[in-house]
């Protein structure tokens, strides 16, 4: 990892803006995966076809520039190295799950989606319950760093 700063107040910021976009992008999945098959909002398929890849991959960016090289500094352990790593994992399968998401949703608007609307919910929950699962670890993981600099100390893994 890096050495760098601890986080400052603008990148925390930036963090929890974009935790919170993703959180409301999960609440418009769940939307559209609750109105299958019988009352589809196309224009918010739309909206997350345009916005959920560059928003979960400027989220992940940001976190990989600022979040995990602190908390890898921080923590200072093996078990925190590898819990960045499972992290990492999990960012690019996210991506790749919100780009088959995207062209999915794309198809299913425009007429072409060969799955069933039961395949296509079960896509949109599996994909938002990780995301969550995902955001609520950061989150985590943000605290510690902050009780820790507070308390003047690293972070006990």
């Amino acid at each position: 990892m890096t050495s760098r700063s601890p986080l400052n107040a603008q990148d925390l910021a930036a963090l929890g803006r974009n935790h919170d976009a993703l959180l409301t992008l999960c609440l418009k999945l769940e939307e559209i995966a609750d109105s299958l098959p019988f009352d589809i909002n196309e224009d918010l398929c739309r909206e997350v076809v345009q916005s959920a890849t560059p928003l979960l991959r400027q989220t992940q960016q940001l976190e990989e520039r600022v979040l995990f090289p602190d908390f890898d500094r921080s923590a200072g352990s093996c078990f925190a190295a590898m819990m960045i790593e499972r992290l990492k994992g999990e960012h690019r399968c996210d991506g790749l799950a919100a780009e088959e998401i995207s062209l999915t949703l794309k198809a299913m608007i425009e007429g072409r989606c060969r799955l069933s609307f039961e395949t296509v919910g079960y896509m949109l929950r599996g994909f938002f319950e990780c995301v969550r699962r995902h955001v609520a670890a950061e989150k985590l993981m943000i605290e510690a760093l902050c009780v820790a600099e507070a308390e003047g100390r690293e972070i006990l893994m």
